[in-house]
């Protein structure tokens, strides 16, 4: 695994100077921003939680636990927000409980396998039923892992032979994890659902409704909150709705698989450079009005932009716009999983400097260009590009 912290210089503090800085914040900032595909305000459990889980890309896998009143201690907050911290890192695969003695008991860093990574992201992305999906992202994959052999190759290859794997993660007893338990519940019913947005109610109705704790209510929405399964609005007309169908816990499982299998951040760029040429193609190929005009407008964001930093980050909504055009979920699901992997991984610098987002800014005119004409251009370069721009800073 590729970083900037060798065993010996790596502090025990997940907050001090000796870990945090700018450049990790805006690595926090990209990843949140790739994972959720925009940058919302976040809560103080998930934000804590993105920090965990940076601390752990870029670390060697501790030989103790993490405990609660370490969490509490580090960042300085109260037993509530520990506990949905710690929810949601269970829930994202990052961390896993094991009870014992003699300082064996806690939070342990878990290495998702394989199965559980693929399962994951097969259940989420429903590949069940979408053959066409699978044949389209083998076309634009498969020839370019041929000749590869490692953990990450065979993570994208069983994705695209996926046959009918659910997730193998089972729903907790009420028993066993009130807030899971009811996590679940509420998951149950939004999937039977046919509204996109159905109101779940008010934290306290479902407090009341499900027989739990307020305390328990909080804890499962955030579960699924960070997972962006639901969203809570605020107001009178407020309470928790389900959100559009998301991968947040799936890219968060295929992140902590990269990161303990020592993916190196170069593997990851030379993947992820087949996938994004081949959304750009598929893009051109299913190219819509109204798909063009909302790439058009986020490359306007990236002309606008008033720094080098602000046109980078307006790149991810550019690339964004493109994926969605492209309409291929599983290749747009991978892209997003390895570049949030790099970003967290690699990143070196809070600013991307003008030369460098001019660059990237060139090489966008050249996709945008390819997007707008019937004729092929030699995209391949145009992305190579956008990434080597990208590559030193972020």
């Amino acid at each position: 695994m590729e970083s900037d912290l060798t065993v010996s210089s790596l502090p025990d503090t997940m907050t001090g100077p000796g870990f945090d800085n700018p450049q990790r914040a805006r690595a926090r900032e990209l990843f949140r921003r790739v994972i959720n595909e925009h940058a919302d305000a976040l809560s103080s459990s998930s934000s804590i939680a993105d920090r965990v889980e940076q601390w752990i890309c870029n670390a060697p896998l501790p030989h103790r636990p993490i405990t609660e009143s370490v969490l509490s201690k580090e960042f300085g907050v109260g037993r509530r927000i520990v506990r949905q911290t710690s929810r949601i890192l269970q829930q994202r695969g990052v961390l896993a409980p094991r009870r014992g003695g003699n300082g064996l008991g806690g939070l342990w860093v878990t290495a998702p396998s394989l199965g559980e990574t693929v399962a994951k992201a097969a259940d989420e992305l429903r590949l069940d039923q979408a053959h066409n999906v699978l044949n389209e992202a083998a076309h634009w994959l498969a020839p370019s892992l041929a000749s590869r052999n490692d953990a990450l190759s065979e993570m994208v290859r069983s994705l695209l032979r996926f046959q009918g794997v659910r997730d193998a993660m089972s729903a907790p007893d009420r028993s066993d994890n009130l807030a899971e338990w009811l996590a679940n519940l509420l998951l149950g019913k939004i999937s039977v659902s046919q509204d996109g947005d159905i109101f779940l109610g008010s934290l306290s109705d479902i407090s009341s409704d499900y027989g739990v704790s307020l305390e328990v209510a909080v804890e499962a929405v955030r579960i699924l909150a960070d997972a962006r399964i639901v969203k809570v609005r605020r107001g009178r007309a407020g309470g928790v709705f389900a959100s559009a169908s998301g991968t947040g816990c799936a890219l968060h499982v295929a992140n902590a698989y990269l990161a303990t299998q020592r993916v190196s951040t170069a593997d990851c760029r030379e993947v992820l450079d087949q996938i994004n040429t081949g959304m750009i193609e598929l893009a051109r190929q299913r190219r819509t009005l109204e798909g063009l005009n909302r790439i058009r407008y986020a490359f306007v964001q990236m002309q606008q932009a008033n720094s080098g930093t602000a046109l980078g980050t307006a790149w991810y909504s550019f690339i964004r716009e493109i994926a969605d055009m492209a309409a291929n979920p599983l290749m747009h699901f991978m892209a997003r999983a390895l570049a949030s992997s790099i970003l967290m991984r690699r990143t070196r610098s809070a600013a991307l400097p003008d030369d460098a987002a001019r660059e990237l800014l060139s090489a966008s005119v050249q996709i945008l260009d390819h997007l707008d004409d019937a004729c092929q251009a030699p995209i391949v370069a145009a992305q190579s590009r956008c990434q080597k721009a990208l590559e030193n800073y972020w």
